[in-house]
């Protein structure tokens, strides 16, 4: 039976308040025990872009919750190194990996008219918003492995966030970069191999190059995310 002492579904804000002073300082191991001690399996989403940071919280996952779903988006653009990354790791760590595609019309609108150079936002929109909607509809928590040290809008994130109706849980928010490296090291867990290229952060093929952090990212563009960990669908549930 689930411990939900500290859940508050009458008032939201005081549910991500209490959450975060929870689950603050602890390991993200124990973090995601606490987790799937608190909420319903079936109410916890997971996801993963199998990019250069993927693989830790995919490994955790396996200690706490082995065969949990975990959702990738495949958006028809990712690199061939990317694909092969992913399925080197479902044998490895024995991943469930559930793959959810694009509207098949859209995104060849999208491919057609190559909108990552003019539209790159609606092209994310297509391509990784849209298909995960249905799902985020689902569940009432969502794990995300964005850590504080990848840029200025994750460094002021909470471990706790209220997305429109669902709860976002960022385990590994406040592990340092030594740390992370370190644990990798440690477990000896195999790297993205387009991270030995210089590519320090991994999406699509057309707005990924080789940069230092994030700034490899939509390069030349105010862009710095996809949109799936920003309040998009705060702002559009109730268009």
């Amino acid at each position: 039976m689930k411990s939900t002492a500290s859940i508050s579904t009458a008032n939201p804000n005081y549910q991500v308040d209490s959450l975060n002073e929870s689950f603050r300082g602890l390991e993200p191991v124990f973090g995601l025990q606490r987790l799937f001690n608190t909420f319903a399996v079936e109410d916890i989403m997971v996801t993963t872009s199998f990019g250069t940071k993927s693989i830790y919280l995919l490994y955790l996952l396996q200690q706490v919750a082995p065969g949990h779903p975990v959702y990738f988006i495949d958006t028809g653009f990712h690199f061939p190194e990317t694909l092969t990354y992913r399925d080197s790791l479902i044998r490895r760590l024995g991943l469930n990996i559930v793959t959810i595609n694009p509207h098949p019309e859209e995104h060849a609108l999208t491919k057609e008219e190559s909108w990552w150079i003019e539209h790159p936002k609606m092209c994310c929109s297509i391509n990784k918003i849209a298909p995960l909607q249905p799902y985020i509809e689902k569940h009432k928590v969502w794990v995300s492995s964005l850590m504080a040290y990848q840029n200025e809008y994750r460094a002021n994130l909470h471990l706790f966030e209220q997305q429109g109706d669902i709860l976002k849980f960022h385990p590994l928010l406040e592990v340092s970069e030594e740390s992370f490296n370190k644990n990798l090291d440690e477990l000896d867990l195999p790297i993205h191999p387009l991270f030995y290229l210089g590519y320090e952060s991994i999406g699509c093929m057309h707005c990924t190059q080789p940069g230092k952090g994030r700034e490899g990212r939509w390069a030349g563009k105010t862009k710095t995310e996809c949109g799936l960990h920003l309040k998009y669908f705060t702002k559009h549930e109730h268009a």
